[in-house]
């Protein structure tokens, strides 16, 4: 539905110039293989140079039928890692077992991975082999010498080793909230506990809550009038936004939230305590987030980092025609990550897609948009809505529509939504099955899987 715009609509909602084929690559965007990995061989590799590595069995929530072709896999690149001299043992075994099998190598790195809550899980351990009896003896249960730890969301690439997700879309739980004019939702991990948390943004406050038993269990509120104070000059429709940041090496896991009623924006800890002030609504995007700056009207807007200290972002004019975009991230099942941008033109209501190169387009689509691999087969999803405000008999309706650059679009599904959609986000994966789609209605809140 084409109310005012939505910034932020899912964690990788962002505005982009018209002309632009395709954002740059962030450095930073990994498979959720390469990112387990680099991050365990941070913490084990400087005592575990030429080891021998072992996996053990997979331990999975879910179907996993090449289960050891993916253990085998990340045996593979954690070896490879480790430099010259290293190998690794591709059958899974007990740690038992890879001891007696490790007896002529100096260091054996044993891992465990796991399937659980739609996260991929790695544990490294590093352990001085032992070479005789009496060494044995004198330490049956031998200490690890290095251990570390990582997790990342099950993708593409970890799908293919699991059974598919079939993406059905027909449940809806319909969940009662007290605001009734959400102008922005974000579904991420705030505190950085491996939950997954919504964020919603109204015209009067913020909120942080989980989704349980069919209610909206709210656990920290900040008002908006506490945090700035209201704008000159404020658009007749607000646009407001919400960005979930993940830590960096520089900076802490906050929350951005911006709406143009008010003078600035916040920065916040999950507690959604104040770390400082941002200008313009914010946005995320695959490597952090970045703000835009309005200027008497929605049609014309200027990008920038929304904090001193933050990362610098190109800094790009919001060309006309353009009411709306989402990006996002993807990775194929060879494990390259691949971006797309979805633009909405407001002279046609076309929702154009670029990726990889290739483009394709949606007729007729609302200003709701977001952008995620619900099933994670490594074909982005695009959710978007109608354009029907001011229609008369128009109702608005939840749309999604799976994109492989290279082929046409295919809806997948279709839900009817009369009061029409405020806001949408796509929540990561949290067990098995399809990623979740949150969308805020006129004092609710739908949970569609």
């Amino acid at each position: 539905m084409k109310y005012a715009w939505v910034l932020a609509l899912v964690a990788t909602a962002v505005m982009v110039p018209a002309q632009a084929a395709t954002p740059p690559a962030p450095p930073a965007s990994q498979s959720a293989m390469a990112q387990v990995t680099r991050s365990v061989l941070a913490d084990v590799s400087a005592n575990a140079k030429g080891a021998v590595v072992f996996v053990g069995p997979l331990k999975s929530d879910e179907p996993a039928p090449r289960g050891t072709e993916l253990t085998s896999k990340l045996a593979a690149l954690v070896a490879s890692g480790l430099g010259p001299g290293a190998s690794a043992r591709s059958e899974p075994v007990p740690l038992s077992t890879a001891q007696a099998l490790a007896r002529k190598a100096t260091v054996l790195v044993f891992l465990q991975i796991e399937i659980a809550t739609g996260q991929l899980r790695l544990t490294a351990d590093a352990f001085r082999t032992t070479r005789n009896v009496w060494e044995r003896a004198r330490q049956p249960i031998p200490l690890p010498i290095a251990h570390a730890f990582a997790s990342a969301r099950i993708d593409g690439e970890v799908r293919t080793y699991l059974a598919p997700v079939p993406l059905l879309l027909n449940h809806i739980d319909k969940i009662p909230i007290e605001d009734h004019d959400i102008v922005a939702l974000a579904c991420g991990d705030v505190d950085g506990d491996g939950g997954i948390e919504v964020v919603t943004l109204s015209r009067r406050r913020a909120t942080v809550g989980r989704l349980r038993g069919g209610r909206f269990v709210t656990a920290r509120t900040a008002s908006l009038r506490d945090l700035s104070g209201i704008a000159p000059a404020p658009l007749r429709e607000p646009i407001g936004g919400v960005a979930i940041v993940s830590g960096k090496s520089t900076q802490p896991p906050h929350i951005d939230l911006g709406i143009t009623d008010r003078q600035r924006g916040s920065r916040l800890d999950g507690d959604l305590r104040s770390l400082g002030t941002i200008s313009g609504v914010p946005f995320s995007t695959p490597s952090g987030d970045a703000c835009v700056r309005f200027q008497g009207s929605a049609l014309t807007a200027s990008i920038g980092k929304c904090a001193e200290a933050d990362v610098a972002v190109d800094a790009a004019e919001v060309e006309t025609p353009l009411d709306a975009a989402a990006v996002g991230s993807f990775v194929r099942a060879n494990g390259k990550v691949s971006f797309i941008v979805a633009t909405r033109d407001p002279r046609n209501a076309e929702l154009r897609l670029r990726a990889d190169g290739q483009t394709a387009s949606l007729p007729h689509a609302g200003a709701q948009i977001a952008i995620a691999d619900l099933d994670q087969d490594g074909s982005p999803e695009i959710i978007s809505t109608l354009d029907v405000l001011g229609k008369a008999g128009g109702d608005d309706a939840l749309v999604v529509t799976t994109w492989q650059p290279g082929a046409p679009p295919r809806e997948r599904a279709r839900t009817a939504v009369s009061a029409g959609v405020r806001a949408v986000a796509a929540c990561p994966p949290e067990g098995v099955g399809a990623a979740p789609i949150v969308l805020a209605t006129s004092g609710e809140l739908w949970v569609v899987r």
